[in-house]
Order: structure tokens, then C-alpha cells, then sequence
């Protein structure tokens, strides 16, 4: 966590909406997350800097939010079976893919890619726990492609410590946190190291599934 997760969908989606639109035509984007808070706060992070840059007026109404420039149109939506029927999107980006059920991602979001020519979903999240199922199965579909050296439409990048590393010494840490000495300090995640919590800390800091 705080590595930079939602810096990056911001750079993707920002760049997708102004410069790759150009490029490419009209642009229809979603954006969600396991919750709808956190869906609306990328959002609010993002919107106003929109309005500001390219003199444009977004809708601010909670659940409904949307930011229209030129001709292609950004709208948050929470993560439901329901969220894209109707839509055709270029661009779907999930945060915190860990909470996010196979229903919604496999009935209500990627369906809705199906005729578009280039599309990309770009799905981030903290490890997750045993019920995560969606999230789990992609993963596995993408470490199984690195294994066999196949060519898929599926890109995979974790940041993990390798399973032979104990967990709890420092080189682990320095593994599933690329912003160590950056926007992190060594010296946080050795306090969190510390907390009761174990399997909360293993998920949070050093980025490995947990049981529960």
C-alpha cells in the first residue's frame, strides 16, 4: 500500500482521456473499485484538474460522477454486476481488484470491450485473501503464461518477495515495496512489523495472500 497504485491509474487515465483520444477517436472510460468511496475519490482527485486544463464542467453527483472533453466521456461507477450494461468502454480501470467478485468483472465489466478494436483493462490491487476469487483466478492465468513463455493478451507485474525469502526480514519488504526511499521509509513498515496483526501486516506490507 502507498506505493503509488493510484498515481498511475491517474497518469493512464489522464493520458487516455486528452492525448490517446486525439489519437484514436472518441474514448468511452470506467472507472471503479471494491467500493464506491474509493471509485469517486480517484475522481475527485482528477476531476478538478480536468475542469481546470481543458475548460470542461464535470458531474459531481455521488455515483453518478462523469467528466466529458471533447467527445469522450470518463464515468465512475461502482463495482456491480450491473456497472457497464449498456456501455461500450475503450478503457476499463479496476482499483483493488481484491474485492472486486468474478460476477462483476466477467458478466458486467469485460463484456462490454467486446467490440471495441484496441480496448485494455487495467486492473491494480493489494494482495488479496482466499475469497478472492477473480482476482486469484487472473493471476494465476498470468504467472502460468510467464511459466509456459506464452504470448497472451495478458500483462502481469506483481511486487512480491520470492517464496523462498522469510517473509519478515527486510530484503522482503524492500521486494513488495518499489517505494522504499521514496515516498516510504524503511522505518514505517519496520513499525508495522511490530502490530498484532500478522496476516494484516504480510497482505498490506509485504503484499502476500493471506488465509483469511
Amino acid at each position: 500500500r502507498q506505493n503509488g497504485k493510484t498515481v498511475a491509474l491517474k497518469a493512464l487515465l489522464g493520458w487516455w482521456l486528452t492525448e490517446y483520444a486525439l489519437e484514436a477517436g472518441p474514448q468511452t472510460i470506467l472507472s471503479t473499485a471494491h467500493r464506491l468511496d474509493l471509485a469517486v475519490s480517484l475522481f475527485q482527485d482528477l476531476a478538478p484538474l480536468l475542469e481546470e486544463k481543458f475548460n470542461t464542467r464535470a458531474t459531481w453527483a455521488y455515483g453518478r460522477n462523469s467528466i466529458k472533453i471533447g467527445d469522450s466521456v470518463w464515468h465512475v461507477k461502482a463495482a456491480r454486476p450491473s456497472a457497464g450494461h449498456g456501455m461500450s468502454c475503450d478503457l476499463i480501470l479496476v482499483d483493488e481488484l481484491f474485492g472486486v467478485d468474478s460476477e462483476t468483472l466477467d458478466i458486467g465489466l469485460l463484456p462490454t470491450q467486446r467490440a471495441k478494436l484496441n480496448p485494455l483493462c487495467s486492473m491494480w490491487s493489494t494482495a488479496g485473501t482466499e475469497e478472492s476469487a477473480a482476482m486469484m483466478r487472473w493471476r494465476e492465468q498470468g504467472i502460468r503464461a510467464i511459466d509456459e513463455q506464452s504470448n497472451t493478451n495478458l500483462y502481469l507485474a506483481e511486487y512480491s518477495p520470492p517464496p523462498e525469502l522469510e517473509p519478515m526480514c527486510e530484503a522482503a519488504w524492500e521486494y513488495a515495496n518499489p517505494a522504499l526511499g521514496h515516498t516510504l521509509d524503511i522505518r514505517t513498515i519496520q513499525r508495522e512489523a511490530k502490530s498484532p496483526n500478522r496476516a494484516g501486516f504480510l497482505r498490506s506490507s509485504v503484499n502476500l495472500w493471506v488465509q483469511s
